[in-house]
């Protein structure tokens, strides 16, 4: 087996002592830096735990038997209600306005590619439905480009906005480098940037606790940070909700529990269990006192009465049939299905009678419409992300950009549709659109549904038009010999 050389952040301890006395740090921002190192601090043990139930990783401290045998049960299912939903959820890159100058649309391609801003938010999807909320910071590279970082609740920490502005907070903290130094036993952050309105200060740790600070003053006149967020209510949960809320682990570990009484009593029924009734005093503290040579776990034994004149009697105990376990965890997987709308199926609960199409789609549309709430929520705030990146790119404020350029108001994320998340499923999308829309089926967008690559596109667009050409000049000189 290959060892396991990666661990991920939230298994060290992140310590950031001696921040907010940092050289070169004000007092405004040390103030700052210290309300958000406590806040970071306050979940640090609430995202363990939520970690633990996603790797798997959870004992259940009460079992309500007891029994010799090793606990190896582990339950999944949060896992799966965490990358079920996130698997519905592909971003695709910004659709750009016709009216938009080649300028900026340059700028923000190159963005998208050296941030590869599409696939670090899709790869983020997952720690955002876990902890309830990922960031994406922006800050200005030393070449003075555009840097656009994803953070999950390990590595940042923030404050909300003030006046309630979705994606945007009053300050932040952001983890921007962990290293391996000679002072410290196990990787440390190195950078810091604590996000704050008109600055990003950026914090490096020189030695243990011994922080330099550096002012980074912008324009802008809100913090650089942007929190992504899942199932937010308000100013009650601004920061979202994890997928594996109270209910979730309550019921795996109840999960946990049946599996192992089922265990317990393969293990008790895997032998036939002997009862050793009436025995003498010497023979009873003989079983009792070596039970693995009389092999205990599968005998009963009780000693003779007190008129001493019974006589030994052995009996066997018939096994025990393991269905009423299996229906305790289908009614626990019902119960999670639920609530967090994963099919019974990806719970490994298998159905009696095969599901037709429109009951498995039926049965994924509790997931599709929770994934499509998630990317109406998203847009604006990627949106966002957009135009504060192309503004650090041209060297510019987001205010003065869209007071000059309107029409990169107009820029929008685009997702694929949850709905459609199998190939049979967009295939079919496909042809019953091009039954009721002629010319569908050969449009670009078509083909892009069904996966082909645009390089692949362009030489079947080429064909197409040869093919017409051939066509159209068969049809001119052919019908002029026949005249």
């Amino acid at each position: 087996m290959q060892p396991d050389t990666f661990r991920p952040l939230a298994m060290a301890a992140v310590d950031l002592s001696g921040i907010t006395s940092a050289k070169g740090l004000s007092s405004e921002a040390a103030w700052w830096a210290g309300l958000l190192v406590d806040e970071y601090n306050s979940h640090a043990a609430h995202n363990s735990t939520l970690r633990s139930y996603y790797d798997g990783n959870v004992r259940v401290s009460d079992y309500g038997v007891g029994a010799e045998i090793d606990n190896d049960q582990r339950c999944h299912w949060p896992a799966k209600a965490v990358d079920a939903l996130a698997d519905r959820i592909t971003f695709e890159g910004f659709a750009l306005p016709d009216s938009i100058v080649d300028e900026h649309a340059d700028a923000l391609r190159a963005i998208e590619t050296d941030n590869n801003l599409v696939n670090n938010y899709n790869r983020h999807l997952t720690p955002k439905l876990l902890y309830g909320c990922v960031a994406a910071t922006v800050t200005r590279s030393r070449q003075g480009r555009a840097v656009v970082r994803f953070h999950s609740a390990e590595t940042f920490t923030a404050i909300p906005s003030p006046d309630g502005k979705d994606g945007v907070v009053a300050a932040g903290l952001a983890i921007a480098r962990v290293e391996h130094k000679p002072w410290s036993v196990q990787p440390v952050p190195t950078v810091v940037n604590l996000h704050l309105p008109g600055n990003v200060v950026e914090l490096r740790q020189t030695a243990k606790g011994e922080w330099v600070a550096e002012d980074g003053l912008t324009a802008e006149q809100e913090p650089s940070l942007y929190v992504f967020t899942h199932d937010g209510t308000g100013s009650l949960n601004a920061f979202g909700r994890t997928r594996v809320n109270a209910f979730v682990r309550t019921i795996t570990d109840d999960a946990i529990r049946c599996m192992w009484h089922m265990q317990i009593s393969g293990a008790y029924y895997s032998i036939p269990k002997l009862i050793m009734l009436n025995l003498m005093p010497e023979q009873y503290e003989a079983v009792i006192g070596d039970k693995f040579k009389y092999q205990l776990d599968r005998v009963i034994a009780t000693e003779v009465d007190e008129n001493g004149d019974s006589r030994t009697a052995i009996q066997q105990l018939s096994g025990n049939s393991p269905q009423p376990f299996v229906d305790e965890l289908r009614a626990l997987a019902s119960q999670f299905s639920g609530m967090t709308g994963v099919p019974l199926n990806s719970l490994g609960i298998v159905q009696d009678n095969p599901s037709s199409a429109e009951a498995i789609s039926a049965s994924r549309e509790d997931i599709c419409l929770i994934a499509n709430r998630d990317i109406k929520e998203d847009k604006p705030v990627l949106r966002k992300v957009a135009l504060a990146a192309l503004s650090v790119q041209l060297n510019t404020t987001v205010e003065r950009l869209l007071a000059e350029h309107p029409e990169l108001n107009d820029i929008s994320p685009r997702f694929a549709s949850p709905v459609l998340h199998t190939y049979n499923e967009i295939a079919n999308f496909v042809t019953q659109v091009s039954s009721v829309r002629d010319g569908f089926g050969k449009t670009d967008y078509a083909a892009h549904l069904l996966g082909v690559p645009d390089e692949e596109l362009e030489s079947v667009k080429s064909d197409e038009v040869k093919q017409a050409n051939a066509l159209a000049f068969s049809a001119l000189f052919g019908g002029g010999g026949e005249q």
